[in-house]
């Protein structure tokens, strides 16, 4: 049986930063390995010149088993990207019971606003995999519970890689695929390139964390209840601060595309 392909987008296009993934994922798989709006909102927002006559093009093979996105650089190689949610309710990684007991506690209000909210294109990144490499940063991000799934411990390992100070809990992941950083002319770049603003200080000096850093110390995950509904706004305003952002790169540089974007 051949690999199953993507229905073609219909025409005309609309970018919609409040589209759910989870609607147009088939039974059977998640959103980002399944859902075909994701897919092709990731190769349009990604396609982008890196600088003059450097143009960055992770594209969708006909044949979803050929890989989720490809990019084939100026000598001819080929690199995989995968697609990752890079926020996290913890509604289903409750393994501890104080973060069990912090979600237990949430009144109605909260647990509507916090729990199971829509996957939107506002926390989707993109990361490469490699056979061979392997944690990916996506696995590597998911499990190490130093980082716990956060994009801001993600995005302050991502500054000390380009820093050149080598201690982070995902140097090593990041080392091996420092040839997918490499595109990326330093920290601001990749910052801007991703819109990632919102998770930086304005000088790009300094990641915003959600929750006060002590340096990887404890678990990333919120630990009370104050903690996860702290951490949970700052996220979801997160989350709608990039979507702005990607809304405002599609206009700019896709006239022709209709966007979709609601706080």
């Amino acid at each position: 049986m051949s690999d199953p392909e993507y229905p073609q987008q219909q025409q005309p296009r609309v970018f919609d930063t409040s589209f759910n993934y989870m609607t147009d994922t088939p039974p059977g798989t998640d959103p980002d390995s399944g859902s075909p709006n994701l897919r092709a909102d990731h190769e349009l927002l990604w396609t982008k010149e890196l600088r003059p006559g450097v143009v960055f093009e992770p594209t969708a093979p006909p044949k979803r088993g050929d890989g989720y996105l490809i990019f084939t650089d100026p000598s001819e190689a080929r690199h995989w990207y995968g697609s990752d949610a890079i926020t996290h309710s913890y509604t289903d990684r409750a393994r501890t019971r104080s973060l069990a007991n912090a979600i237990a506690s949430l009144n109605e209000d909260e647990r509507s606003r916090y729990l199971n909210p829509p996957y939107t294109i506002g926390s989707a990144m993109i990361w490469p995999v490699r056979k061979k490499d392997r944690p990916t940063m996506n696995q590597a991000r998911g499990f190490r519970s130093l980082i716990a799934d956060r994009m801001d411990l993600t995005l302050e390992c991502i500054r000390r890689h380009y820093a050149g100070e080598p201690e982070s809990p995902l140097a090593d992941v990041i080392n091996a695929y420092a040839d997918f950083f490499a595109l990326f002319d330093g920290f601001k770049e990749f910052v801007e390139f991703f819109h990632f603003q919102d998770l930086v200080t304005p000088d790009y000096e300094e990641v915003r964390f959600y929750l006060p850093f002590d340096n990887f110390k404890r678990s990333g995950m919120p630990a009370t209840k104050d903690e996860y509904v702290t951490y949970r706004e700052a996220t979801l305003e997160f989350i709608s601060a990039r979507s702005r952002r990607m809304a405002a790169w599609v206009m700019e540089n896709h006239p022709g595309i209709e966007v979709r974007h609601t706080d």
